[in-house]
């Protein structure tokens, strides 16, 4: 081999063996494992105070779903309950004036006061009448008062509820910041090389990762345990009813879950930060595929709750909804990817099936 041919060689080997990872010619030792553990493990401690706001926001967000939309419905319904019962007062009080007039009319009213043996009994007399009339205006009075207290409760929490704007997208989308969070924390434990996971360090860093996911499954556990199914308005129940029918074995519980969970029945339709929209919070290219025109109209309206609710039955029909307890629950994932919302859609509807007052 000539000279200028073992030089290209040469050449060639070196440029070779330039292009070889440069660590692959020793192995990492225990001090540089032990090193890379506490390097990890100071990063994901420095994330902790982030991971712990992402926390807050989501069990703020899921408490808010599962209770602040409840609360409005029930503050309204508690409001026209009161306004029945003063209404009721006003009649009572009406009844018993009237009841005084049809023994004999005004003057027997005051007949009975002449009839009086001294002056006072007259003055007896005199207050009994009087007093008849004005236990029944107190009473009006109060029950009046009180309606008027709870219909201004009642329409701060639905003005609160619409500014929030909470819905399951709001829900999931904290839900996201929460896991992105988490799986930054995870990404520096499996970043280790195999001789510095299984050190000390390394083990107590998979122990406070492993103690962080437990946190968000137990908020997420005690929100859903902590939820109430709310009154369904009358017109909304019997289109969970009405619709339930066009999907063989669907619950109607279930779609009043859904409806609670994405706009309290109707009362937050406010578009989500994901641009889903009307009382059962579609997705407009959702709808567009599954869209039914449920008050035969002619028309496929997303914010119509008789065309959304018969939307939402198709739609979980379509993903196996009827099928089976397993099928139903992938069907209401498919709702919304995660298993919080599955677990509190499934919660709801219990509470819907086993009362008739909800």
């Amino acid at each position: 081999m000539s000279r200028p041919r073992r030089a290209a060689v040469l050449v060639t080997g070196v440029l070779l063996l330039a292009g070889l990872p440069v660590g692959s010619a020793r192995a990492e030792s225990v001090a540089e494992a032990r090193a890379a553990a506490r390097s990890a493990a100071a990063r994901v401690e420095a994330m902790e105070p982030q991971v712990d706001r992402a926390l807050r926001a989501y069990e703020q967000a899921l408490g808010r779903l599962a209770g602040d939309v409840s609360r409005s419905i029930s503050a309204d319904q508690a409001a026209d309950d009161a306004a029945a019962a003063a209404d009721e007062a006003r009649q009572q009080t009406s009844d018993r004036v009237r009841a005084l007039y049809m023994v004999g009319g005004t003057a027997a009213i005051y007949a009975s006061v002449l009839d009086a043996t001294s002056a006072n009994d007259v003055m007896r007399r005199m207050a009994y009448v009087q007093a008849l009339v004005r236990s029944g205006t107190a009473e009006t009075t109060a029950q009046d008062t009180t309606t008027a207290q709870l219909q201004e409760r009642a329409g701060r929490l639905e003005i609160l509820a619409d500014d929030r704007a909470v819905t399951a997208t709001e829900v999931q989308q904290r839900y996201e910041l929460l896991v992105a969070a988490l799986d930054a924390a995870a990404q520096e434990f499996s970043a280790l090389s195999d001789r510095a996971r299984g050190l000390e360090e390394a083990q107590a860093l998979l122990a406070r990762i492993a103690a962080l996911n437990a946190a968000v499954d137990a908020t997420g556990t005690q929100r859903v345990a902590a939820a109430r199914a709310s009154v369904a308005p009358a017109d909304f129940r019997a289109l969970y009813v009405r619709a339930a029918k066009t999907c063989n074995g669907l619950p109607w519980s279930v779609l009043a879950a859904v409806g609670q969970v994405e706009s309290g029945h109707g009362a937050n339709t406010n578009d989500s930060y994901a641009g889903a929209q009307g009382p059962m919070q579609f997705m407009p290219a959702t709808f567009a595929a599954y869209g039914v025109d449920g008050d035969k109209d002619g028309d496929r309206d997303i914010h119509d709750p008789v065309d959304a609710i018969y939307s939402a039955a198709r739609y979980l029909c379509a993903n196996g909804a009827g099928r089976s307890d397993e099928a139903l629950a992938r069907a209401i994932w498919h709702y919304n990817h995660a298993e919080w919302y599955v677990q509190l859609v499934l919660k709801l509807a219990g509470q819907y099936a086993a009362r008739d007052d909800i």
